[in-house]
């Protein structure tokens, strides 16, 4: 072998395999290997080592010395149990007849719990030597068990002893050698340090026994604290004392806090070792005061510096720290403060307790270890509580049992649906004053099995194995009361840690009631207005039915809903019912005290900016949304492609969007580089680029939400992207700033404008376009080849960096497609599975096919400002002007695919030739509008019930033109009326404009008008007013509300537009906005500027009388415009009955005539 050895490696010297190959690793995997299979056993079994060139690791004396310690914690059976009498088995262990020796003498009696007795220190006390003596003698037979045979080493094949004498170790401290044998040498240090570590433990326990001995109180052995944990104790006392370690021992995790009575004082839900306790905390009131003198005698605290909102400067702002009570007591220094011209403004003081606390605890905290020791009612302190994250300790990782209570009242009749899975049990309670009872245990079992197959998934309590009960009351406290007691029932036979989940239109009402819920903690689910309706018959069944619909959710809810509070890092119980909002706040609002920077938290939707009000941010009146319009008739193949995530890939790109744009999006210098200072009156910010600290921290917020959607998939994060534009434009956001709105609005304009040049670039028409949609002409006749430009359009967008988070998603494909905006217009609905279909069939039967199966889609809002009597011939005449040009079209598809003799290839059409095709269908038309179209509209319009209604008409419509309500706008002669809007809609094709324009003269020479009179002119008579960022309320969709022209807002129930939500809005909130937008706008009247007549510059001067010009000044917005403004109010207000805002636009029309 070793020849081979030699010829392998090329040596000429003897070399053997262990030079070769690494050997100590080899011999270490093998010793790993005999430690696991056979030595680490024998000596758990207290077996002499079989292998006495394997050494036992330092661990397993540890171990073996732990497992034979008579001071290890007992069980509780052990602490509690009898002992036995029997002495046949006296003298099968001394160790253990000496435990149980002590446990008789020292057992105390349960009325001396919490005491200090001297009954501890009487009687005998032999048993603390004999305890001591028995220690040493159980360490030694076991060190002896495991330690004395000879055990030899691999290394050096010796045979090293573990304990050896003094003179022993200082030879071999001698002998040992660092640069020889490190191994050794390292071992030997190792039992070096392990001597004084054992020497300073002991010096520590003799300390504390002096200490105990001079303070009166006698510890004995086992009481005594082993690197800073309790030993366990014998009796009741050990019992409640662990309890009372576990607070500063264990992580807590939260379920809820809720406040008390008392100010700045709150109970958390929290469970801790598998027990859920209510512990009471302390929250403290933090503020800012930002002052010019240093010195603050009322208000004491710590120098801190931090960014200030807004660009504020930063003089010597101090953090203040108190307590609430003191707080609310020493208000009236803080308005003096304000007063002060040396303080420049106090921060924070609007912020929430309960909001502060989860920013600072999170859902998992654990107390500091500086904190002392207290009992479980002592109150704790926010400075001895540290949050940690979800990975250090699992959230709510264990199944955590919860019952579901169901509510929903409608006048005198309710319902009550209590479902406790862990007993198996549903009960239902039904309201009722009168005397018929449709419900039974077997029809819920029904609807039970119904509503978990309707989800699709398996319930964990499948209807066979749950049992049903159906009780019926006369009134609501005697179900309230009944509830209570079944609560109570389940208390006592599930005393674990138990979560309540309610469902019910007012959940503080119902806590009020039911006494029962205080002892669990609750999460509230938001509860659909729409399940209090009930009908006036068969109404059991129906409530029954949603209620065991949302019983058999309920769970697969609290499960997200757990999995959200990890992911948002809080407490269960504290989530709101607008999460989306909730979270964003808290990930914002850490955020920006993670970068120094001080919050602007409000609940009125106005920045806190120190205490005082910028007078601008106050009177900005709402953003406008820009729209691009491009009416006319697009007889190819259109598409409406909806817009995702404008204002996340708007607000990542913006650094890109600042360079397009010179740098001059963001401002100075200063915004780009925060350490570079300026003098206030060199440098001033700007009302958006003040933000623009915050901003950034927002876009790496932003950063990391993508990151996590993208890579581990999360749908929380998901989530929060879709609804960052709601976000930053809701005024119930706690951390609402328009400034940050209008920042990012205006980088979203800049990548819209962008989005459509680049739209240009590639060949598509736009028709229109917003934040939210495009609709696109594709110029392809055929729908097949107007998909594949479609999707290569799509792709090539994304290619694109600028547009890289954008998504398009195509919603609806036109043949024909007849645009005058996005209230009025009119098309031909494509279904790719007509085409596909019809790509097999034979071409004689493709037309014949498709004109049954066509569907005409007709959206004309300003039909409605005509006679009920001409609407539907409006419609008529405007469809068959979509559809006549189309089915043209198609026939002479058809006959193009008959000339291909059978061939199944697509027939290519050349430029020309569909130049040709433009001309023959624009000449078909023509015909069509001088022969047809005439005809039929002459007849409309000589109908004698016309006539008639055209005297009825002519003076009564045009004196309460702008008094009328929006209903009732019908003007002039009908027959008027209808050849205006009728010619205007076919106007918009622009190939046949000139006919339709002569046809328009025709038909009004039958009523007697000129063509270029004023009463001949079409102008639309229903204003527009959009109320932007509607929020439902139960599924948080949000959307823009056109309240003069979308007919089915009209009515005075405005509901989601979502099918399966179908939640009624809040009318109040609705009417609280609108009086919002009024009064703006009311404001910014009085505060515009002045603008020159002859040079159209705005005055600079306050106490010039004419411009340098020598032009006369007027306003920028004049009265009369401003009065059409508030007239729209008005009339929205009649209509919806607004009273509120009723009286304050009429009062402002009133006042307004005077001005």
């Amino acid at each position: 072998m070793k020849f081979y050895v030699r010829k392998w490696c090329k040596i000429s010297s003897d070399g053997g395999i262990r030079s070769i190959i690494d050997w100590s690793y080899y011999k270490q995997r093998l010793s790993s290997a005999i430690q696991k299979t056979i030595t680490i056993p024998a000596a758990m079994q207290k077996v002499a080592n079989p292998v006495p060139r394997v050494i036992h690791p330092d661990w397993l004396h540890k171990k073996v010395r732990e497992k034979d310690d008579k001071y290890r914690q007992r069980k509780l059976v052990d602490i509690f149990g009898s002992l036995s009498k029997n002495n046949g088995l006296k003298g099968s262990s001394d160790v253990i007849s000496n435990k149980q020796g002590v446990d008789e003498q020292n057992a105390a009696d349960l009325e001396d719990f919490g005491k200090i007795s001297r009954t501890f220190r009487v009687g005998p006390r032999p048993v603390v030597h004999c305890f001591d003596a028995n220690e040493v003698q159980q360490l030694s037979k076991t060190s002896s068990e495991l330690d004395c045979p000879p055990q030899q080493s691999i290394r050096d094949g010796g045979t090293p002893k573990l304990w050896t004498s003094p003179q022993e170790a200082a030879i071999s401290k001698e002998s040992i050698d660092r640069n020889v044998d490190y191994r050794g040498w390292l071992e030997l240090k190792k039992r070096k340090w392990r001597e004084t570590r054992e020497k300073r433990k002991r010096q520590r326990l003799d300390a504390a026994r002096k200490s105990n001995k001079q303070n009166g109180i006698d510890v004995l052995p086992g009481f005594m604290f082993k690197y800073g944990k309790a030993k366990s104790r014998v009796g009741v006392n050990s019992y409640f004392e662990n309890h009372q370690m576990a607070l500063t021992r264990s992580h807590w995790q939260i379920i809820q806090l809720i406040p008390s009575p008392q100010h700045g004082h709150f109970f958390a839900w929290v469970v801790i070792e598998g027990v859920m306790r209510k512990i009471p905390i302390t929250v403290p009131r933090v503020f800012f005061l930002n002052s010019k003198d240093p010195v603050t005698e009322e208000f004491p605290g710590r120098r801190v510096n931090k960014v200030l909102p807004h660009g504020h400067t930063s003089y010597n702002l101090i953090e203040v720290i108190i307590e609430e009570e003191q707080f609310k007591e020493e208000s009236k220094k803080l308005a003096a403060h304000l007063a002060d011209p040396e303080v420049e403004g106090i921060y924070e003081t609007n912020v929430p307790l309960e909001f502060n606390a989860i920013l600072q605890l999170g859902c998992v905290c654990k107390v500091d270890k500086k904190a002392k020791r207290r009992n479980g009612q002592d109150s704790w302190s926010m400075s001895e509580l540290h949050m940690k994250t979800t990975t250090e300790c699992s959230y709510l990782e264990q199944s955590l049992s919860f019952f579901y209570l169901y509510h929903s009242i409608s006048e005198a009749r309710a319902i009550y649906v209590g479902y406790f899975p862990a007993s198996r049990l549903i009960s239902v309670l039904v309201v009722n004053p009168f005397q018929n009872k449709e419900l039974s245990p077997q029809i819920l079992e029904k609807l039970f099995r119904e509503a978990c197959q309707a989800l699709s998934f398996q319930h964990p309590n499948s209807a066979e194995r749950m049992s049903f009960k159906v009780e019926y009351v006369g009134h609501v406290k005697d179900a309230e009361k009944n509830m209570q007691r079944m609560i109570n029932d389940y208390r006592d036979r599930h005393p674990g840690p138990v979560i309540a989940v309610i469902e019910c239109p007012n959940s503080d009402l119902l806590k009020s009631n039911i006494q029962a819920l205080d002892d669990f903690p609750c999460v509230n689910i938001p509860s659909n207005a729409r399940d209090s309706q009930y009908q006036a018959l068969g109404w059991q069944i129906v409530a029954a039915k949603i209620g065991m619909h949302r019983c058999a959710a309920s769970s697969q809810w609290l499960k997200e809903r757990i999995t959200l509070s990890r992911y948002a890092h809080v407490p269960l119980g504290n989530l709101e019912v607008d999460w989306l909002l909730h979270t964003a706040d808290i990930f914002f609002s850490r955020a920006l005290r993670d970068q120094q920077q001080v919050l602007w938290i409000s609940d009125n939707g106005i920045p806190d900016l120190g205490g005082v009000n910028e007078e601008m941010s106050s009177f900005i009146d709402e953003v406008n949304q820009p729209i691009l319009n491009y009416p006319g008739a697009y007889r190819k193949v259109s598409v409406e492609l909806k817009i995702h995530h404008l204002a996340v890939n708007a607000l990542l790109k913006s650094n890109q969007i600042n360079e397009i744009e010179g740098g001059t999006l963001f401002g100075l210098d200063q915004d780009l580089n925060p350490a570079t200072k300026f003098p206030d009156e060199q440098y001033c910010f700007d009302e958006v680029t003040s933000c623009a600290p915050a901003f950034r921290v927002l876009k790496q917020l932003i950063q990391r939400c993508l990151a996590d959607a993208v890579t581990s998939g999360n749908v929380f994060a998901d989530a929060m992207l879709q609804h960052l534009y709601r976000w930053l434009c809701s005024p119930k956001s706690k951390l609402h700033d328009p400034a940050i709105y209008r920042m990012l609005h205006k980088v979203m304009q800049k990548v819209f404008a962008l989005l459509v040049a680049e739209f240009r670039k590639l060949g598509a028409t736009i028709v229109f376009a917003s934040f939210s949609k495009v609709i696109i002409d594709t110029g392809k006749f055929d729908l097949l080849a107007a998909k594949a430009y479609c999707d290569s359009l799509l792709k090539t967008l994304q290619t694109r960096d600028l547009f890289e988070w954008i998504e398009f998603e195509p919603l609806q494909f036109w043949h024909s497609f007849l645009f005058m905006d996005q209230y009025n217009y009119g098309g031909i609905q494509a279904s790719f599975q007509d085409e596909s279909s019809n790509d097999k069939a034979r071409p004689s039967d493709v037309s014949i096919q498709k004109e049954s199966e066509v569907e005409i889609v007709s959206s004309w809002n300003i039909a409605e400002n005509l006679p009920k009597l001409t609407q539907d011939h409006f419609i008529l005449i405007v469809s068959e002007f979509m559809y006549m040009p189309w089915k043209f079209a198609q026939e002479q598809a058809a006959k193009r695919a008959c000339l291909a003799d059978g061939d199944l290839c697509t027939p290519s059409i050349t430029a020309a030739a569909a130049e040709t095709f433009d001309l023959q269908m624009t000449e078909d038309l023509k015909n069509k509008i001088r022969s047809y179209f005439t005809d039929k509209l002459l007849k409309i319009v000589c109908d004698p019930s016309l006539l008639m209604k055209r005297k009825s008409h002519d003076q009564q419509n045009i004196m309460n033109t702008n008094t009328q309500p929006l209903e009732s706008c019908h003007q002039g002669d009908p027959a008027l009326e209808f050849i205006k809007y009728v010619s205007t809609v076919l106007a918009l094709d622009q190939s046949v404009q000139h006919e339709v324009l002569i046809m328009r003269k025709n038909l009004l020479k039958f009523v007697r008008v000129r063509e270029f009179a004023p009463e001949a002119e079409f102008y639309n008579q229903s204003p527009s007013f959009t109320l932007p960022n509607v929020i439902c309320s139960y599924c948080n969709e949000c959307r823009d509300l056109d309240l003069c022209r979308d007919r089915a807002l009209l009515g005075q129930e405005w509901r989601c537009a979502v099918p399966q939500c179908g939640q009624p809005y809040d009318r109040e909130l609705m009417e609280n906005a609108l009086l919002q937008i009024v009064r703006q706008r009311e404001r910014l009247y009085h505060l515009q500027d002045l603008v020159c007549l002859k040079c159209n510059q705005i005055k600079a001067a306050h106490l010039a009388e004419h411009c340098s010009c020598a032009g006369s000044f007027r306003c920028k917005e004049d009265v009369s415009e401003f009065r059409n403004k508030m007239q729209v109010f008005l009339n929205i207000a009649q209509d919806q009955k607004f009273q509120l805002l009723q009286e304050c636009t009429s009062w402002i029309l009133e006042v307004s005539q005077f001005w």
